[in-house]
């Protein structure tokens, strides 16, 4: 064998190696901002960044597509993805690569693809950020280039590596299965169980470290009237959207979660009163402006909030800041009808 091959096998099991800890991740907001700018560049319907395992494309971020993961072998952008940069094809049914693929032939049935590869420290590739489309496009320098800036800025980011903390710890602890055990399928979010994991690592961080620590608790009004109206789908589709303005709403290195139902629990490490004051009134404020658009007309939705800050006179428990807050968030209820924080 070839230096040259060897070489070029080390870098992708290297790459494997990263993409299986970058899989079965929370949301972070980062990546949010990242395929929304990317879809108002390009005008598409569609924006992801995912990251590319030989079994699974899984999608890190994405807009105007409901996507967890895809076998390896339904993926559009392992199809397409190029050692070369941005890849754009004006029509995938032009093209010999995509004419035949499941997406383009079934649902969604895109029609354009543009992308590029993300790589990480060694130069290996381990995804992609992609904008889709169900109608062919024309492929422009301009279209190339807002490619190419999205995908230097997710690799960036990458390279960064916000998460921190507590949550960074447990990730590195935890295999990718593992990890799939702590995370809400719907929402993307840690579940019960690694939020509340989570706190009580961050209590004895705490304890250990002297500094503050918040909890709140989110909780969506009159959640069963959507379901009732517009159906369970869409009671879906709304709590995806609020746990994606949630993540979008909070700090790098706070901690969401989704307790269950139409309740989510947020970790704030190192924050005091006003801190706290200040991200459950963006929580609130962001949740308020969602518009959600059905084939029923358009939905809006609202939370009442509750915060709760760890004494520092006394051991708190996970429960007890849990219960405060809790009751917290029944006090906002009980003043307003709705949106309101305490």
């Amino acid at each position: 064998m070839s230096t040259t091959r060897l070489i070029h096998t080390e870098t992708l099991q290297l790459a494997e190696m990263q993409v299986k800890d970058l899989i079965q991740t929370p949301l972070e907001a980062r990546f949010n901002r990242l395929v929304r700018m990317t879809r108002r560049a390009l005008d598409t319907r569609v924006a992801v960044i995912s990251f590319l395992s030989r079994d699974i494309e899984w999608f890190k971020a994405a807009v105007g597509w409901n996507v967890s993961e895809l076998p390896a072998g339904r993926s559009l952008a392992a199809a397409l993805i190029s050692e070369d940069g941005a890849v754009a094809v004006a029509d995938l049914l032009e093209d010999d690569r995509t004419r035949s693929h499941a997406l383009v032939t079934g649902s969604p049935r895109f029609r354009f693809c543009a992308l590029y590869p993300i790589r990480d420290r060694f130069g290996g590739i381990i995804g992609a950020v992609a904008a889709y489309d169900t109608e062919p496009r024309k492929v422009t320098p301009e279209m190339l280039e807002a490619i190419s800036d999205a995908g230097e800025l997710a690799q960036r980011e990458l390279l960064l590596s916000e998460v921190g903390g507590v949550q960074q710890q447990l990730l590195n602890k935890l295999d990718m299965s593992r990890r799939q055990a702590l995370l809400d399928e719907l929402t993307r979010l840690w579940n019960r169980r690694g939020g509340m994991m989570l706190l009580e690592q961050a209590l004895a961080g705490d304890a250990r470290q002297n500094s503050s620590l918040a909890v709140c608790v989110v909780d969506v009004d009159d959640f069963k009237l959507i379901n009732d109206r517009y159906g369970h789908a869409m009671g879906d589709v709304v709590l995806r959207k609020l746990a994606a303005a949630i993540v979008d709403s909070v700090r790098p290195g706070d901690i969401a979660c989704r307790l269950g139902g139409d309740e989510f629990l947020l970790v704030f490490p190192d924050a005091n009163d006003e801190q706290l004051a200040a991200i459950m009134e963006r929580i609130r404020t962001r949740v308020g402006s969602l518009v959600i658009r059905t084939r029923a007309g358009s939905v809006r939705v609202s939370v009442s909030v509750g915060g709760a800050l760890a004494s520092r006179s006394s051991v708190t428990t996970a429960e007890d800041l849990m219960h405060r807050a809790d009751e917290a968030m029944y006090e906002a209820k009980k003043r307003s009808a709705s949106n309101r924080v305490a």
